[in-house]
C-alpha cells in the first residue's frame, strides 16, 4: 500500500505539469535594453520543492526499477556497487534535511538579488534602467602549470575561429604561480593585437579567483566549476574545460533554435541513470531513462536559469556530501534543472569514444567525442590523455554505439521512446593497463554490431585536427 501511495504521488507531480514545465525563449539580443530582467519565482520553485514525497529507499528503488532498467545499460557500476550500503543509510530525515537547506539556500540568494538590484541599477539606452551586468562570455578553470597550458592550447585554437567572446578564467586562491600568471595574462597582451579582431575588448582574457571555495587534497577539484560559473560577470555563459576543444566557432550555438528555446544546453556522459541514486530521493523524481550529465561544456543562461546556478553553485560549496553521488560536478548541473523543473536541450547524437585501438579492436581511447544538435561533432574533450603518453597519431580511430543519434527535432534532455533505448547494450569501462583509457564493447549476450568503429578522417570536421593542436601548443 505504502508503494502505491508513493507512486500517486509521483503521478500527481507529472499530471500538475511539473516534469514538462518548460521555460520559454531567450530574450531577443536586439532588444536586450529594452526588457527588464525577468524576475526568477523562486519562493514558488522552493515551495513546490519542499512539498515532493520522501520516500524510503527502498520505496524510490522499487518505483526506479520501472523506469531505469539496468539489463544492457551502461550505468557507473563503480559508484553503485561501492556506495550501495551508503546510499541505503540515507534516511528521509537526511533527505528533508538537505532539501531544507538547499531551499533557504535559494530563499537566501533571491533576497540578495533583489537588494543588489535596487541597489546597482544602472541607466541605460533611452533613460531606461537596466540592472548592471554583462554580455556572453566563456568561463574556464585552471590554476596549476598543466592546466594553464590546456587553457593557452584553447583559447588559441578559438581565436583560429575567429571567436570573440571575452575569456574569464578562475583558480583558487593562492593556487597559480606568478610565472603561470603571467603566461594567461600575456596571452591577453601579447596576442590580443592579431587578427579579424585586433583592438576589441571582447577577446580579452581575465584572470579571476574563485570565492567561497578552496583547493583541497582531492584527486580532482571538481567544486571550482559551479562557483566558477556562478561568479562570473557574465549574462550568457559557455563553460569549457580546459581540455575541452571545439572543433568550429561555440559563439555559433548561441543563435541556435535549442539556445533560443531554453537557455540551457548540456551535454550527456557515457553512463546512465541508476534507480539506487539519491538524486531520485533528493529531486523528488522517478528515475529518468537517460545519460547522466557530463560537464565538458555547459551553456547557460543567467537571465532563465540564474536558480540552476546557485543549486549548482551549492553543491560545489558542499561537495563532500553531495559528488558522490553526482559524479564530481558532471552531473551537479542536471541535477540541479531536474530539481527546478528546467527543461533543457543538447546534441543530437550520444558520445563517441575517440583515440587510438590499444590491444582491443574495440577500445574506445582516450577522448570523448561530443556533437552539437545537429549530431556533427562539435567538441574534442580529450579528458584521458593527460593522464599517459600515447603515440602519434592521438587520434585515429572513433568508437561509437550503433544507434546513437535523437529522434529528428529532439536532442539530449528528451526521454521520450526511442530516446531512452539509445545505446542500449554497449558499456564503456575505463582500464588503466597498458596505459589509461576506455574501452567500448558490448554487454554478453549483444551483438557486437552495436559498436560501430571508424577512421577519424571520415568525418571532414575532424579532418586536420591533431596538427592544429599540436600547432597551438597542445601537450600531453
Amino acid at each position: 500500500m505504502a508503494i502505491i501511495s508513493s507512486y500517486l504521488s509521483w503521478k500527481a507531480l507529472e499530471t500538475r505539469g511539473y516534469l514538462l514545465k518548460g521555460t520559454g525563449g531567450l530574450p531577443n539580443p536586439d532588444e536586450t535594453l529594452k526588457v527588464p530582467p525577468i524576475k526568477i519565482e523562486t519562493p514558488e520553485v522552493v515551495h513546490e520543492f519542499l512539498q515532493r514525497p520522501i520516500l524510503s529507499y527502498d520505496e524510490v528503488v522499487e518505483l526506479n526499477k520501472k523506469t531505469c532498467p539496468t539489463e544492457g545499460v551502461n550505468f557507473d557500476g563503480g559508484a553503485v556497487v561501492e556506495r550501495k550500503e551508503e546510499w541505503g543509510r540515507l534516511s528521509p530525515e537526511k533527505i528533508s534535511y538537505w532539501r531544507k537547506n538547499i531551499a533557504e539556500y535559494l530563499t537566501q540568494k533571491e533576497k540578495e538579488k533583489q537588494e543588489k538590484a535596487k541597489s546597482n541599477l544602472t541607466l541605460a539606452a533611452g533613460g531606461e534602467e537596466k540592472e548592471g551586468g554583462g554580455g556572453r562570455g566563456i568561463v574556464m578553470a585552471a590554476g596549476d602549470h598543466v592546466s594553464v597550458i590546456r587553457a593557452r592550447t584553447n583559447i588559441r585554437l578559438l581565436r583560429s575561429y575567429n571567436c570573440s567572446l571575452p575569456i574569464e578564467i578562475f583558480n583558487f586562491p593562492d593556487e597559480i604561480s606568478g610565472p603561470d600568471k603571467r603566461l594567461l595574462e600575456e596571452l591577453s597582451v601579447l596576442e590580443h593585437g592579431s587578427g579579424d579582431h585586433a583592438g576589441h575588448n571582447e577577446t580579452t582574457v581575465t584572470i579571476r579567483v574563485a570565492e567561497g571555495v578552496r583547493k583541497g587534497q582531492d584527486w580532482k577539484a571538481f567544486h571550482i566549476k559551479a562557483a566558477a560559473i556562478q561568479q562570473s560577470s557574465f549574462d550568457e555563459i559557455l563553460y569549457l574545460d580546459t581540455d575541452s576543444y571545439a572543433l568550429r566557432n561555440p559563439e555559433d550555438l548561441f543563435e541556435s533554435k535549442e539556445w533560443k528555446d531554453t537557455g540551457l544546453m548540456l551535454w550527456p556522459d557515457y553512463t546512465k541513470s541508476h534507480a539506487t541514486n539519491p538524486i531520485w530521493r533528493l529531486v523528488g523524481q522517478q528515475c529518468r531513462n537517460e545519460y547522466e550529465g557530463e560537464s565538458g561544456q555547459i551553456y547557460i543562461s543567467r537571465v532563465l536559469h540564474q536558480d540552476v546556478l546557485w543549486v549548482a553553485e551549492y553543491f560545489a560549496l558542499r561537495y563532500r556530501e553531495f559528488y558522490g553521488f553526482l559524479g564530481g560536478d558532471r552531473d551537479s548541473f542536471r541535477a540541479a534543472a531536474l530539481l527546478l523543473g528546467k527543461k533543457w536541450t543538447g546534441p543530437g547524437r550520444l558520445n563517441a569514444a575517440a583515440g587510438v585501438v590499444l590491444n582491443n579492436p574495440q577500445g574506445g581511447g582516450h577522448t570523448m567525442l561530443q556533437a552539437d544538435p545537429e549530431g556533427k561533432w562539435m567538441f574534442v574533450h580529450a579528458n584521458l590523455i593527460k593522464h599517459a603518453h600515447f603515440n602519434r597519431p592521438l587520434w585515429s580511430k572513433i568508437h561509437r554505439a550503433a544507434q546513437d543519434q535523437f529522434t529528428v527535432g529532439s536532442t539530449y534532455g528528451d526521454v521520450q521512446p526511442p530516446n531512452d533505448a539509445l545505446g542500449n547494450g554497449v558499456k564503456l569501462r575505463v582500464v588503466y593497463e597498458p596505459m589509461m583509457s576506455s574501452v567500448m564493447n558490448t554487454f554478453e549476450g549483444y551483438d557486437d554490431k552495436l559498436v560501430v568503429v571508424e577512421d577519424w578522417n571520415s568525418y571532414e570536421e575532424l579532418k586536420g585536427f591533431e596538427e592544429k593542436w599540436f600547432g597551438f601548443g597542445g601537450v600531453h
